[in-house]
């Protein structure tokens, strides 16, 4: 990475990641929500619906994280072993109509979480990834160690967001059908994705070439900014219009609103 400390587009100005989420929960009615990388529980106990799966591999929960629930269900493993163990019906209750990814900060591992949670989900479900939008030079170096020596002295002390950044250029590439979806949500932003494809196995087959390729791709300002550049990034408040016509209240994803 560069050592520069400017911010690479400036930073995000929308609602808070934690209140975007809350609210696309609350108006698409979700019933069933899965959250990797839940550490404080902060993010998951503003969730409403009426079952939330956790994962973690060492909760610190500080919450409560069963607020705005029916039932919910933790599971303090890694998320590949939670993916490898898990069992749909009796786990979750079926499939999943929201998902937030925020787990470990490389982007070979969300790639993973990625296709192991779309898997799960309909065509009509959300996955939302967290830190894939860094603002500083710092936050996006792959060493969490060094990212916090890079950052000390800076506004980002203490960021850290890894190399997630590449999952988007990754399915940009390899899965155009997906509709995704970069958003404005301070500190790190939001990419949404729907237009889901549950059994679609081509990040999964390719998984091992994915991660070569990508490990050769610089984790470094200039491609970061390119990202931005290529990609328009839309308001926190003109995201969840878009997302407006979704309800799982009943068992159905999108409900197309009737006009006049």
């Amino acid at each position: 990475m560069s050592g520069t400390e400017h911010t690479i587009a400036g930073e995000h100005r929308g609602e808070h990641y934690s209140k975007v989420l809350a609210r696309l929960s609350r108006n698409a009615a979700v019933r069933r929500y899965l959250e990797i990388g839940v550490a404080f529980g902060d993010i998951f106990s503003g969730i409403a619906c009426r079952h939330g799966v956790a994962v973690d591999p060492e909760f610190q929960l500080k919450t409560n994280v069963a607020a705005n629930k029916v039932k919910v269900s933790l599971f303090q493993v890694m998320s590949d072993v939670f993916f490898e163990h898990l069992n749909l019906r009796r786990d979750i209750g079926g499939r999943l109509d929201l998902a937030f990814l925020d787990g470990m900060h490389l982007f070979e591992f969300l790639l993973r979480d990625f296709f192991n949670t779309e898997a799960i989900c309909r065509e009509d479900s959300i996955i939302v990834m967290h830190d894939c939008l860094p603002v500083a030079a710092p936050m996006a170096d792959r060493d969490p160690m060094q990212a916090n020596a890079r950052g000390k002295g800076t506004p980002y002390e203490n960021w850290w967001t890894g190399d997630v950044w590449k999952i988007i250029p990754i399915l940009t590439r390899y899965r155009p059908d997906l509709q995704v979806m970069l958003v404005d949500a301070p500190p790190t932003g939001l990419v949404i994705v729907t237009g889901l494809d549950p059994s679609s196995r081509i990040l999964k087959r390719s998984y091992e070439s994915i991660v070569e390729e990508f490990s050769r791709l610089p984790n470094t300002t200039e491609e970061i900014a390119r990202l931005y550049a290529d990609h328009p990034i839309v308001p926190t408040e003109e995201a969840l219009r878009r997302m407006g016509g979704r309800s799982y209240a009943h068992g159905g994803g999108w409900l197309r609103r009737l006009t006049g």
